[in-house]
């Protein structure tokens, strides 16, 4: 054996152990009886399911390479995991923003699909010659346009999971969730590539494999770190999307409520919600949520910001002696690092060149008055 299939061996082995590992932590984890953690348990049961099946196809190919045991048809085999791979993986990661995803028509959809796509492989290896061949070309193709819907449908889910995010909390934990956009990017970026591995050299194959190996890493260690926010992040999403029209007293309400609200000291708390907003205004989320989307064209998240960034201005005008953190802390921002990327993101400067900025033409501005006198 080479130097370059050596290599390959041994990533194979090391990949198949350490799917398995990942596969058998994530099954044997506590269960959490909340009802949040619902679809977060289910996931977790799901990838962890994907990862001990999608261990085969790098164990037979270790076994093939070695020559402990020769794996007949090893890529037909791979193929049809790869199908079950994607199917248990658009069921784990889409209802994390779509908790409505999976039902009975989806069940029975992915089902068809398997079952349609082992018929096919199988029978081809009975008929053989040019059945064998089409059937592995069918299945490849069905397998395309399963991984092109998944991201299709994930990506449309996930916007409106942000926008959901953005309507319901003050400070941006759109973060919370890009761990999911980043995994299923690179599973489809990989699942367009993993047909392929039987063209490969053993070279190319090698490099497939570490990048596999460490986008199984990601996704593993990204599953486990979310559930620290699964609790509020699953409730925001939950919620239905806002939809309808506002009559033009509630409009009117609204305007002169908000108004007042925003000169309180209740604008600039720490973690307050889109829930708490609209009872301290004497109304309901949905209408306040409406009234922010449809008729100031904004979110949430940025309405308060702009009121938070609009005092943080006044504040750094008046007073130079107080600093990022306790600017941030008077503004309702978590932290100086959130406050100075909001403050730069929307002024085009950082809190202290705005204030160095507006001292300068403060100062210009007496000096001119002084000239004038």
């Amino acid at each position: 054996m080479n130097q370059s299939a050596n290599f390959l061996c041994n990533l194979l082995f090391v990949e198949w152990t350490t799917l398995v590992t990942f596969g058998l932590c994530l099954l044997a984890l506590r269960k959490h009886e909340k009802s949040t953690y619902y679809i977060y348990t289910r996931s977790r049961y799901l990838l962890g399911t994907n990862f001990l099946i999608f261990s085969l196809e790098p164990f037979f190919y270790w076994l093939d390479e070695t020559g402990i045991y020769n794996v007949p048809h090893t890529e037909i085999i791979a193929l049809s995991l790869y199908v079950v791979a994607e199917v248990l993986l658009s069921m784990t990661y889409i209802p994390f923003v779509q908790p409505d995803y999976i039902n009975r028509r989806r069940i029975i959809y992915d089902t068809a699909l398997i079952v349609l796509s082992l018929i096919l492989l199988y029978t081809g290896i009975i008929a053989g010659g040019i059945f064998g061949f089409v059937s592995r070309i069918v299945v490849t193709m069905l397998l395309f346009v399963a991984i092109y819907l998944f991201g299709l449908r994930f990506y449309s889910y996930y916007r409106q999971a942000q926008q959901k995010i953005d309507n319901f909390y003050a400070d941006d934990f759109r973060q919370s969730i890009a761990w999911l956009s980043r995994s299923v990017t690179l599973i489809i970026i990989l699942g367009f590539t993993i047909c392929f591995i039987p063209f490969f050299p053993h070279w190319l194959v090698a490099i497939h494999k570490i990048l596999c190996f460490f986008s199984a890493i990601y996704m593993f260690l990204s599953f486990i770190n979310y559930m620290l926010n699964t609790d509020f992040i699953a409730l925001t999403i939950g919620l239905p999307q806002e939809n309808g029209r506002l009559n033009r007293s509630t409009i009117l309400q609204l305007q002169r409520r908000t108004k007042r609200w925003q000169e309180t000291s209740a604008a600039l708390t720490k973690n307050i919600t889109i829930n708490d907003v609209s009872r301290q205004l004497g109304t309901n989320r949905t209408y306040l949520s409406l009234y922010l989307n449809t008729y100031l064209n904004t979110s949430f998240m940025e309405w308060i910001g702009s009121i938070r960034l609009k005092h943080a201005k006044m504040l750094l005008a008046s007073n130079t002696q107080m600093n990022m953190e306790q600017l941030a802390d008077a503004t309702g921002f978590t932290s100086a690092s959130a406050f100075s990327h909001y403050f730069k993101a929307h002024e085009g400067l950082s809190p202290k060149q705005w204030r160095r900025q507006n001292e300068y033409r403060a100062t210009g501005q007496n000096r001119g008055k002084e000239e004038a006198q």
